[in-house]
């Protein structure tokens, strides 16, 4: 029995470990944006390099990045095209890999325009600017496990037409909106990784005002061998076991966010904010229930 939302030693370390066998050596050939954003992150102690795109957000001169396995996101140097330019460490966060960074001086990067969430809809044609200009790619699925490994938040499967380009590059709707940035390469073809837009506003809520990514709890413990979201354990005082939850309850929604199996459901813990009150249903036996709990910060 894993329980989700609680933030174990083990089980954190096992969700860096997953994070991290996807994302290589983070050097692919770079996409040019004319002039573009890119950040080097020196290697850790026995780590490995990397370097990213960088991507600006929408209301301020923060950029967003991929820090790779191994990568050290504490000093990065930061250069639009050839020029380097200072950089202040904002925060990062060593599940999701993104990291946090302000461009110092009298160099601001323009805004880029997000959009809220991709939604349920998991294939949509995107654009992603290429070297000689913008080419066509397609989101054709959500990933939710690798290799058998449930992953902290399903990412984007994305077909690209020419090779993946690297880490960090933003993926645009039609209207100019960042709708995903990419992660990593599938490891075959031309198919790769990206991480949503809902999961870069998430971490950077949290990242931006205390350094770290804060889960929300809701004290509810699943199976993750079951062929359904049952809830194996609500654990005592938490906010599920004070609405009412019980045990052998069958979660149906988190959110907006529908639940078929254990994945959906760690997909949707990854999003709860402590304070912020969510809708809750579920089956229990044949009666549908529905409550409305406000997660509170993991307990220790």
């Amino acid at each position: 029995m894993v329980e989700l939302e609680r933030p174990s030693r083990r089980w954190s370390a096992r969700l860096i470990y997953l994070m991290g066998v996807l994302v290589s050596a983070c050097l692919a050939q770079p996409v040019t944006i004319s002039p573009r954003w890119q950040v080097h992150f020196p290697a850790s102690a026995n780590g490995t390099r990397c370097e990213s795109t960088a991507i600006s957000l929408s209301d301020n001169s923060m950029l967003v990045a991929i820090v790779a396995a191994g990568a050290d996101p504490t000093n990065p140097k930061l250069q639009l095209g050839s020029r380097s330019v200072p950089v202040k460490v904002i925060g990062h966060d060593p599940v999701s890999r993104l990291g946090f960074i302000q461009a110092e001086g009298n160099v601001a990067p323009k805004a880029m325009e997000w959009v809220d969430e991709v939604g349920p809809s998991s294939t949509a044609t995107l654009s992603v600017i290429e070297v000689g200009g913008s080419a066509k790619c397609r989101t054709t699925g959500w990933v939710k496990q690798v290799g058998g490994k449930i992953l902290p938040f399903a990412l984007l499967r994305v077909s690209f037409t020419l090779t993946v380009p690297p880490p960090g590059t933003p993926l645009l709707d039609e209207a100019g909106r960042v709708v995903a940035i990419v992660f990593q390469g599938a490891g075959t073809g031309n198919t790769g990784y990206a991480i949503p837009a809902e999961a870069v506003h998430r971490v950077r809520r949290d990242v931006s005002s205390d350094g770290r990514l804060i889960r929300g709890w809701l004290g509810l413990a699943l199976r993750a061998e079951s062929q359904i979201p049952l809830i194996s354990r609500v654990l005592p005082d938490s906010p599920a076991a004070l609405a009412g939850i019980k045990s052998n309850d069958v979660l149906l929604s988190i959110g907006s966010r529908q639940i078929t199996d254990y994945a959906d459901a760690a997909n949707a813990f990854f999003y709860l904010i402590p304070g912020q009150p969510v809708n809750v249903k579920l089956l229990r036996g044949v009666e549908p229930l529905e409550f409305m709990l406000t997660p509170t910060k993991p307990k220790a």
